[in-house]
């Protein structure tokens, strides 16, 4: 098999455990019409790039590397950061989910998306692709772009009727795009899921050519009639987009130092060399955010012929775009899709069981699993103690995130700015504070568990009774759970004579879930690997 084939198949894995789940190589093999000899081998490459990992019961699922990338394929379009404050700004000011799209051939892509307070529209969320012929986001797109890009969406009439009032021909369609490039925004009502509806404006870059569209969307009561708030809060937000769009690799891409992409791939010797060539050009790619083929070739310290052949290969998967005839090139949307195919199949509740009850029955504790709703804790695993179960945080109950160690480990790794949003909303809900006396005396204890990795529970909430709680992070390094176990005193604050302590094993149970969502290297408290350790692939299947 040569280089175009061996890459064209290793995107055609992906693809299929992308569309179809966990797999196995046999199963893989027979979706893709090749011996399983060669699939194993694809899938051993795949899995040393991080593409693939096991899933557990000899599965294969996406692998958390996709993450990234479909990160670095939005930070090449624009400063994701900046982005998603404005998405997060919108969402604060109107209480409605908000995202931002760009415009593809194939449809309109999220790039990003905060959920609003009313419901989850799963359809938006990021790596989702969005028909370009229903939606507020998709009418921008096709109004304000390229009379070519225009033309071929009308030419695919008759469409596919979504909801309700999805228009179906190209004169109806046409009408709408009339209307949003007259006015200048555009807003629908069930058209891409029945009973919504949303807003969007144009976001432009500096040379006034179009970025893409910034939109809200909720139930249809809480967006009709509020049209002119909605455009003015898009509009605001649409331009600090454009302000934000310098031209420069957005902070926290850095460039790759020449030839350490190269150097790895040639130090990966379970790996085809092809495949890890293609996986070391994507990653200098991530890191440079928008490259020549040149750069491309000093970084890798190849051939440029063969950075020729891997570049037109990749182009053809969609897993790498070249900007214009002859440009510079960028990772692909593709890796948008592949990356929100993964997100929305991790499953951190399922994830936690064997690592909570493995905490259990190591110490005989209640151990909990929280995620942040609002200015709240919710606990959505828990498994009760053998000797005492504190009637606290029972499942699906929650606290507010000063209160306990479980929610103060959400809050605590926030930034600055989130503790001053929280402490401002608790200081105006008559929420008590408890023993806290101060704002002051409130942030340096955060700071101290920033410091520590965790927290420490001693008596705050229920009397006798010590919990002890530790962050969970994302691939982007946001804290997005917490782990923690609680029960009498005596049992989580003492140090035991022989193995782990209860603090240990929470810390352990974190990174192990950490893991699990593609947390980057170097969060607090990261743990090395030893006995003990646990092992989430267990169930995810």
């Amino acid at each position: 098999m040569n280089t175009i084939q061996l890459l064209m198949k290793a995107g055609q894995i992906a693809d299929e455990v992308a569309r179809t789940g966990p797999s196995t190589p046999a199963e893989l093999a027979k979706a893709i019409s090749e011996p399983r000899s060669t699939v194993y081998r694809i899938v051993g490459a795949l899995e040393y790039a991080g593409l693939l990992r096991q899933a557990g019961e000899g599965r294969l699922e996406l692998g958390t590397t996709i993450l990234r990338l479909g990160d670095a394929a939005a930070n090449a379009l624009v400063d994701r950061a900046a982005l998603h404050a404005q998405l997060r700004r919108v969402r604060g000011q109107l209480g409605l989910s908000s995202y931002f799209c760009v415009p593809r051939e194939n449809g309109a892509v999220c790039l990003d998306q905060v959920e609003g307070s009313d419901v989850d529209l799963l359809d938006l969320a990021p790596g989702r692709t969005l028909p370009l012929h229903a939606g507020a986001a998709s009418q921008i797109l096709l109004a304000f772009g390229s009379p070519e890009f225009r033309a071929a969406a009308l030419e695919t009439a008759p469409f596919e009727r979504i909801a309700s009032r999805t228009p179906t021909t190209a004169a109806a369609l046409q009408a709408e795009l009339k209307q949003a490039a007259s006015r200048g925004w555009s807003v629908e009502d069930s058209e891409l899921i029945e009973g919504a509806a949303s807003i969007a404006v144009p976001v432009f870059r500096q040379d006034g050519s179009l970025l893409g569209a910034i939109a809200i969307a909720g139930l249809r009561t809480n967006i009709l009639g509020q049209e002119a708030t909605g455009r003015q809060v898009l509009t605001a937000a649409a331009q600090a987009i454009t302000d934000s769009l310098s031209g420069e690799t957005p902070a926290g891409a850095q460039a790759a130092p020449a030839g350490t992409a190269g150097e790895a791939a040639k130090g990966s010797p379970k790996t085809s060399a092809v495949l890890a060539k293609a996986s070391a050009l994507m990653e200098a790619l991530a890191q440079e955010r928008i490259a020549t083929s040149t750069r491309l070739t000093e970084l890798l310290n190849e051939p440029v012929t063969s950075v020729y052949r891997m570049l037109a290969t990749l182009a053809e998967a969609g897993w790498v775009e070249q900007i214009g005839h002859r440009g510079a090139y960028r990772v692909g949307s593709k890796m948008l899709s592949l990356a929100g195919e993964l997100t929305r199949r991790l499953d951190i509740r399922r994830a936690a069981v064997p690592v909570l009850r493995d905490i259990h029955e190591q110490t005989g504790e209640t151990t909990f699993l929280c995620i942040r709703s609002g200015t709240r804790a919710v606990c959505i695993e828990r498994i009760d103690g053998t000797r005492v179960s504190s009637r606290v945080l029972k499942l699906g109950e929650s606290l507010p995130l000063h209160v306990g160690a479980a929610p103060r480990a959400l809050l605590a790794f926030e930034s600055r700015d989130a503790w001053e949003e929280y402490a401002s909303i608790v200081a105006h809900s008559g929420e008590p504070w408890r023993d806290v006396r101060s704002r002051t005396e409130f942030f340096a204890g955060l700071e101290e568990i920033q410091a520590q990795g965790f927290v420490r529970n001693d008596n705050n909430v229920t009397p006798g009774i010590a919990a002890v709680g530790a962050p969970i992070f994302n691939h982007r390094g946001e804290v997005v759970a917490s782990l923690s176990a609680s029960g009498l005193r005596e049992g989580i604050l003492t140090e035991p004579a022989e193995g782990p302590s209860v603090t240990e094993l929470v810390l352990r149970g974190a990174q192990a879930l950490s893991d699990y969502l593609g947390s980057p290297a170097g969060q607090p408290k990261r743990l090395t690997e030893g006995p003990g350790e646990f092992d989430v692939s267990r169930v995810i299947v």
